[in-house]
């Protein structure tokens, strides 16, 4: 590899570089017919070896013929033929040496022509001067071993051929044949072949097949002679590693530049120590390459220990292990991940596919070590169901197993390890790895766990007691129909709604309310058994589950001791409070044969006792009647506003003191298609609950207003009083809303009276003193209705904003007949002309009352001794008759 990024070119293996044969020292050639009989193709020297070799072969040839020569010249027995034969020589070798030299170098390569004719010329020599044949023999002898060196054998035999024949005729020629010499010359002119021939073709197979098992490395061979000398490659994998040629590293000192200056004192120091102390050096370190590239390599170097007075050498190889510095950089970095994430790891093998047991641990990481409580040491190679634990009857270890063998992870939520000292829980993944292999990841989901169990018991049980809501009550109803349907037997389902809940939490707030209720599900769970289900449905709505003893006489004596226990008051922070409820009855399956129609048929029975005042109710048909009139009446109450089905009825106001009519209250009337004319008690409550009583509210007033327009356009100058709920005071746009309409209609705000009842107003006082604040600003008066019936604060009602009050009905009407009644009523107008409030006294149904409230003080009254609600057209004819002025005169 060449690392990242980096594209080099292989260099083919004719660029190998070694240390040359002995063909090669001499001068290599190709064979006549062309075969590479002598000449190495692929293991030949690189072109700068190469002809540094034919240089020096034809210089060593140029020498040779100069020393023979000289020889010639000097030997006296040659006679007066030495000057010429030295001339000869010269003459005609040299040239053909030149001829040669010339055409190995424009050939690259050594011609076997060469080898013939150096035979030619040696013959020549001979015949023309026999006396110099032995001296020639023996440079023929030469020049058949360089030839079987140079060429190889098959042509060193062929030119020895030719010489040998040449020989024997030079001899014959020259009449003197020394057979002897002449038998002993071409023994040894073939033996050279021979040997020479074969120790050269050895030594080049020899190194043909080191140069292909050294290119076959993937690896960089050198050799260093001293630590001044360049380094030298014995192949070309140097240049795809780094990029450079072979002749760049001829000059000392490159190999070292090219080492990362951050490596290379630690490097060279190594060199230096292996070199002194001769041992060998194995090293990791970076070098640059020719593209300014970073390489990794690993090195291991071998000492060659020097002789005397010489330097020890340097052998190595080479790797290139930038991928492996890369791929461990990867792993490390995700071994580092691995455990620093918060989250358990282990792996696991299975040693034998068909044993469970067999499961073995390899690895974890130190979140895995702390979730099962021991050292990773300790863990690794322990086996699953001993760390593990036999939780779950083995089936972690089992579903681990099985993950192996099937190649399929699988995910379990809400795991334990019993055999953990803590009790955690844990989201447990496993996937396959190669291997027969298993990771397992585990995820500590403790807080998310009880997060959910929180929300799994608030979304099934009340908030405020503790006790089932209305879902777990309805499953375990469908639950236990079920069984008992399945059995034969009943079941009987008590609901009950509190009685005097509201004006407990109008009184004294909701905190007081809910304390209440808390002591109210802690008597119930006293009252009952523990096989029965006591839930709370909602307010002050409670519900009892009866499996044992729920036949309707048995269920209804339940509902009897639950009412008896309520005789006895609450104690809530140092308060006695009293109530008590209203039960109903239903029985599983006389009324009702599956949970839903059970639930709504003991609710029936509940608001039948509630309207009996019998405080229980067991289910009977009959009751369906009102509860389909009451669900008719709400699920029609919002398109009866739309399609004008409401009506308004106006029942006038008298001031005592001027005996004049002192305006009107506004009571709503539904002229329903089916029913016929609904009194507002039957749908305002159903308003409130709905959200309708804005729309409805809303209504009043714009329809009160009008009917004011139009009597003072009749000459009919009267006020009106409208009613308003809490749920109005809720309202952002009712003060905005309200001054546009008086504007609108051209109406007086004077002329308009808004009423608000004691106990709704005491429901959230702050606001009611902002909203009737705002209300007063613009001229509208504001009184409190239904005065004396709830529990109202001193310090609020001085405060708020309001022009009288009202004293409700159930004082008047018996004020005559009852002191008590009496002394709340006279109490009553005195506080509120003490307090600068006019005084309306609703319910006056005969003159006595009249008369004595009159004596009282009081400033305005209504009754049906008045008038009873009319239309607005009836009231505007009843105004101008008069007749009502007849009995007043009379009675006061």
């Amino acid at each position: 590899p060449a690392g990242p990024g980096r594209v080099l070119q292989r260099t083919t293996p004719s660029n190998t570089r070694m240390t040359p044969s002995v063909g090669e020292t001499l001068g290599v050639g190709t064979s006549t017919d062309g075969t590479d009989d002598a000449a190495p193709s692929a293991d030949a020297p690189g072109p700068t070896d190469q002809a540094r070799l034919t240089e020096q072969v034809f210089r060593v040839r140029y020498a040779g013929i100069v020393a023979l020569a000289a020889i010639a010249l000097s030997v006296p027995a040659i006679g007066s033929h030495r000057f010429w034969l030295a001339g000869g020589l010269l003459l005609v070798a040299i040239p053909e040496t030149v001829v040669f030299h010339l055409d190995m170098r424009r050939r690259g390569s050594m011609s076997p022509l060469m080898a013939f004719a150096d035979q030619v010329l040696a013959v020549s020599v001979a015949a023309l001067e026999p006396t110099v044949l032995e001296p020639v023999l023996f440079v023929m002898l030469t020049m058949t071993a360089a030839a079987a060196a140079m060429l190889g054998p098959r042509v060193a035999a062929q030119a020895a051929g030719v010489g040998i024949v040449g020989v024997v005729l030079a001899a014959l020629i020259g009449g003197d044949v020394p057979w002897t010499s002449l038998a002993a010359f071409a023994v040894m002119d073939l033996c050279l072949v021979a040997v020479v021939g074969g120790v050269s073709e050895h030594d080049r197979s020899m190194r043909v097949r080191y140069t292909d098992l050294v290119d076959g490395l993937s690896a960089v061979v050198w050799q260093q002679a001293g630590p001044a000398s360049p380094r030298t490659f014995a192949n070309a994998e140097i240049e795809r590693v780094l990029g450079f040629p072979l002749d760049h590293w001829d000059a000392p000192g490159r190999w070292d530049a090219a080492i990362h200056p951050e490596d290379r004192n630690r490097v060279l120091n190594g060199y230096r120590d292996a070199m002194r102390s001769g041992a060998d050096l194995e090293i990791r370190y970076r070098v640059l390459a020719a593209d300014g590239a970073t390489v990794h390599v690993e090195e291991r170097v071998r000492t060659e220990p020097g002789g005397p007075g010489r330097p020890a050498a340097l052998r190595g190889v080479l790797v290139d292990v930038t991928r492996e510095h890369e791929a461990q950089e990867r792993i490390e970095q995700h071994l580092m991940l691995v455990d620093a994430i918060p989250i358990a790891l282990v792996v696991l093998e299975l040693a034998d596919p068909d044993d469970d047991r067999a499961l073995i641990i390899r690895a974890v990481n130190p979140e895995a070590a702390l979730v099962l409580g021991r050292d990773v040491e300790e863990l690794t190679g322990r086996r699953a169901v001993d760390v593990l634990g036999p939780s779950d009857d083995g089936t972690i270890v089992a579903a681990l197993a099985d993950v192996v063998r099937t190649n399929e992870s699988f995910v379990a939520e809400d795991f334990r390890f019993e055999s953990h000292p803590s009790s955690r829980t844990y989201l447990v993944h496993a996937f396959p790895l190669p291997g027969a292999s298993v990771g397992l990841a585990l995820q500590d989901v403790t807080e998310r766990a009880m997060a959910a169990e929180v929300l799994r018991r608030q979304a099934l049980h009340d908030g405020l007691t503790g006790l089932p809501n209305r879902t777990l009550l309805t499953n375990r109803m469908r639950d236990t129909l079920t069984v008992a349907a399945a059995r034969g037997e009943q079941v009987a389902l008590l609901i009950m709604d509190l009685d005097q809940f509201k004006e407990v939490n109008d009184a004294l707030g909701h905190d007081h309310g809910d304390r209440l209720l808390v002591e109210m599900a802690r008597r119930l769970q006293r009252v009952l058994r523990e096989a029965d289900t006591v839930a709370r449905l909602g307010g002050d709505e409670f519900a009892v589950l009866l499996t044992r003893g729920a036949e309707p006489e048995a269920a209804l004596a339940t509902a009897a001791r639950i009412r008896r226990s309520l005789e006895q008051p609450f104690q809530i922070s140092g308060i006695t409070l009293q109530t008590n409820g209203s039960i109903g009855v239903a029985v599983f399956p006389d009324h009702a044969e599956d949970a839903e129609t059970l639930a709504q048929r003991a609710d029936v029975a509940m608001y039948a006792a509630k309207r009996s005042g019998g405080g229980t109710a067991l289910y009977s048909p009959d009751h369906d009647q009102s509860s389909v009139r009451r669900l008719a009446i709400l699920g029609e109450l919002r398109s009866a506003i739309r399609e004008g089905q409401m009506v308004l009825h106006y029942q006038p106001k008298l001031d005592l003191r001027t005996r004049e009519l002192a305006g009107c209250e506004a009571l709503v009337r539904w002229q329903h298609p089916e029913f016929g004319l609904i009194p507002p008690n039957e749908f305002i409550e159903l308003a409130e609950v709905s959200g309708v009583i804005q729309p409805l509210t809303r209504w009043v007033l714009e329809t009160a207003v009008d009917q004011v327009a139009a009597w003072r356009r009749d000459g009919i100058d009267l006020g009106v009083a409208v009613n308003l709920s809490v749920r109005n005071l809720y309202d952002k746009d009712l003060v905005v809303w309200t001054d546009g309409l008086l504007i609108d209609r051209g109406v007086n705000p004077s002329r308009l009276t808004l009423e608000i009842t004691e106990s709704e107003l005491m429901s959230d006082p702050i606001l009611a003193m902002e909203v009737l604040g705002k209300l007063k600003a613009l001229g509208i008066a504001t009184s409190i209705d239904d005065f004396g019936t709830g529990y109202s604060s001193l310090s609020y009602l001085k405060s708020l904003p309001i022009d009288e009050l009202k004293i409700d009905r159930s004082f008047v009407g018996s004020m005559t007949r009852d002191d008590s009644d009496l002394t709340i009523v006279r109490s009553t107008i005195d506080l509120s002309h003490n307090l600068g409030l006019g005084v309306v006294a609703e319910g006056v149904e005969d003159d006595a009352t009249m008369r004595r409230l009159a004596d009282l003080g009081c400033d305005r009254i209504q009754g049906y001794h008045l008038s009873r609600p009319i239309p607005g057209d009836e009231l505007a004819r009843w105004a101008r008759a008069g007749t009502w002025r007849v009995g007043v005169d009379a009675a006061l």
